[in-house]
């Protein structure tokens, strides 16, 4: 009876051992069941060098902190509000780590940064176009360097007639003329003159702006406009947002 009762003891004191292991391994996990996990509001982001970013971290519980780090302080800097500063080109990986002062919950969270020259010229694929009302469709431009990562806002001077919206999706609203600006940010800018004419029942809802500008001619009109003068915000009073 002894030898039995003390084997039933040792089963019971490994059972006991081997719940704790377990609930200890997926405490994390058993700790926060049903709360949303921490996440960065972006994954990957490009930054034009000397210009900043806030990194930001979701579903953070009152017990939560962060700490944020860089594997390349060459690269970009991060401060502890998670605000990266792009220094030089090249990337980076920004490291927010998430740690729980109730529980040994910790996670790391990482965002890919790449920092790229900013644009200095910009030219739109097309000098003008027709569109019917009720018609949409996609602005591209040329940027210079090529490798920059600056994006271009686009705008339009009639926006009932013609609207772009952020990434340059031109949307015909009714008859008449509109130009679409492209700017960047050193005041360089290109224009589309869009002409709208009445729907018709067999047009379709999308076309397509087939680019007019050949990359040899974006590069000959880039040279032009550095040597012969630029187009930037001061040449007209249309562009002064």
């Amino acid at each position: 009876m002894k030898h039995k009762a003390l084997f039933k003891g040792i089963i019971t004191l490994v059972l006991l051992l081997f719940i704790s292991s377990f609930t200890s391994l997926f405490r994390p996990a058993i700790a926060f069941a049903g709360t949303p996990e921490p996440k960065l509001n972006v994954k990957s982001k490009a930054i034009v060098k000397g210009k900043d970013y806030a990194l930001k971290v979701y579903n953070l519980t009152e017990t939560q902190t962060v700490v944020f780090s860089v594997d390349s302080s060459k690269v970009v800097s991060v401060d502890g509000d998670g605000v990266i500063h792009a220094f030089s080109i090249g990337t980076a990986v920004v490291t927010a780590t998430v740690t729980d002062s109730a529980s040994d919950y910790t996670v790391k969270l990482q965002c890919k940064v790449t920092v790229g020259p900013p644009a200095l010229f910009v030219i739109l694929s097309r000098k003008d176009a027709e569109m019917v009302i009720g018609q949409r469709s996609q602005m591209y431009c040329l940027l210079s360097p090529l490798n920059t990562v600056e994006q271009p806002k686009f705008f339009s001077s009639a926006p009932e007639v013609a609207s772009v919206s952020a990434g340059g999706v031109v949307t015909a609203k009714s008859e008449g003329t509109a130009c679409i600006y492209a700017q960047i940010d050193n005041g360089q800018f290109d224009v589309c003159k869009i002409s709208v004419a009445p729907g018709e029942e067999a047009a379709p809802a999308a076309v397509e702006l087939t680019p007019d500008v050949s990359f040899a001619e974006f590069l000959i009109r880039l040279n032009e406009n550095f040597s012969n003068g630029d187009n930037t915000s001061e040449d007209t009073g249309a562009l002064a947002q």
